[in-house]
């Protein structure tokens, strides 16, 4: 089996955000870039595959010792072996892996979100835990780098949940906290008919609100080494676009993805990627 291919072809069908977060990363970093995010994906294709709560369980239990393997340079998996080989002597930051394992299997269990700590501990470990790792096998090692690359991560995944909340409320995952939900006036189903929908236009703007917070205060880290987050400021950039284009619909009710045309997410990603140059 190529490896490579395997990883290239992995990412060929990923959502546009890695693609652009891989085609504007420095040329250096667009391999270990694309395994990087087909081990991601692999990942959190858990939850769609397996329809069994179980089997996705033991799935992510091998995922576990998969990441303890690859640490000592063991890996079974062809994408973890194409990783190991990819980054050589340079150590391999398991514990976002491990973080980002544990963001599927609350997925799974589709356990409510209480207050919002948990719901920011979910974007630290699925977006932030990404990021964090795109950054570190980029060379970062300054704090102020690593910090920014968690939170553009935790913002790209917060404004996941604004964007596409309604449609994961349909399929009975709810990411917006219980008590945030309380204070709108709104009941755990989000997109019933039991509340005023004007409550759940206003949770949508005030999660918004904390996303454009979180990509801002980005921004602003200071000591911060710029050419190691590009992918993190791609994925930052295209997710604020996506909340400006949502935003400017005024939160409609209907749950319907929204997505930027082709052009628009070009011209982002690069305009994002040109703060890494």
């Amino acid at each position: 089996m190529n490896l490579a291919e395997e990883a290239r072809r992995r990412l060929a069908a990923a959502p546009a955000d890695l693609r652009f977060a891989v085609l504007f990363a420095p040329h250096a970093q667009r391999s270990v870039l694309t395994t990087l995010f087909a081990v991601y994906l692999e990942i959190r294709e858990i939850l769609r595959e397996c329809s069994d709560a179980d089997v996705a369980r033991a799935k992510l239990g091998w995922w576990r010792e998969e990441i303890a393997l690859l640490a000592g340079h063991r890996a079974r998996h062809p994408l973890s072996i194409r990783l190991d080989q990819l980054i050589g002597d340079v150590a391999l930051p398991t514990e976002p892996l491990y973080e980002i394992i544990e963001s599927v299997a609350r997925d799974i269990d589709a356990a409510a979100f209480h207050d919002f700590d948990e719901v920011e501990k979910y974007c630290r470990q699925r977006g932030g835990a990404l990021t964090e790792l795109t950054t570190a096998l980029a060379g970062a090692c300054i704090p102020g780098t690593l910090a920014a690359a968690r939170l553009l991560g935790r913002s790209w995944q917060l404004a996941d949940i604004v964007v596409n909340g309604l449609v994961y409320a349909e399929h009975g995952r709810i990411y917006f906290a219980s008590d945030d939900l309380r204070k709108h006036g709104i009941d755990r189903h989000v997109s019933g008919a039991a509340h005023s929908f004007a409550g759940v236009q206003a949770l949508l703007a005030d999660y918004a609100a904390r996303a454009r917070a979180l990509h801002a205060t980005a921004l602003a880290q200071t000591e911060v080494t710029w050419s190691d987050l590009s992918a993190g400021l791609v994925l930052g950039g295209l997710a604020q676009a996506r909340l400006k284009k949502f935003a400017r619909t005024g939160y409609p009710k209907a749950a319907a993805p929204v997505e930027l045309q082709p052009f628009a997410q070009l011209w982002t990603a690069w305009r994002s990627a040109r703060r890494a140059r």
